[in-house]
């Protein structure tokens, strides 16, 4: 069970005001070169996690077809995050500052766990931005990860 104190835990909780105009949810999108099986369980995965939990702020994903991305420190990683902060948190009004992330996707190098294991990373990183607690040092605690990533494959939502 995730931790009451997890930021994923937290985000459950914490109560926005969020304009009318910005949609909770995911709004996704795939570079055409990631193979249909690998978006379709990519797909139950956002159905399973909005079906179970909190995403009060659109949350923008693109799904890259790389093998990793680069941070602008040059260091090797499997996703980017990019947020703007609140103006007046807990009011979120500008849809300019909706948070956006770039997913590295490569079916071939890493197995579906590995590639869903940094996509919740990045849930946590969302999570931490609506709690306010985000930064550049920012790490989501791995066994926090783990503890969803094995909730997901409980849930028999997982694709075989």
């Amino acid at each position: 069970m995730i931790p009451e104190t997890s930021v994923w835990a937290r985000a459950q909780t914490v109560e926005l005001q969020v304009a009318k105009e910005i949609e909770p949810g995911f709004n996704i999108g795939f570079d055409k070169k990631i193979p249909k099986t690998v978006q379709s369980e990519l797909r139950a995965f956002v159905e399973w996690i909005e079906g179970n939990y909190r995403i009060p702020i659109t949350f923008w994903v693109d799904f890259d077809y790389k093998h990793y991305l680069i941070r602008k420190d040059g260091k090797r990683v499997g996703f980017l995050f990019y947020w703007s902060d609140f103006d007046s948190y807990p009011m979120f009004n500008n849809p300019e500052g909706i948070p956006e992330l770039c997913l590295a996707v490569r079916d071939e190098r890493w197995t579906i766990e590995e590639i869903l294991t940094s996509f919740i990373e990045a849930i946590m990183c969302y999570y931490a931005w609506i709690c306010n607690v985000i930064d550049d040092s920012y790490e989501p605690v791995d066994a926090e990860v783990e503890e969803v990533l094995q909730e997901y494959l409980r849930s028999g939502k997982a694709l075989d």
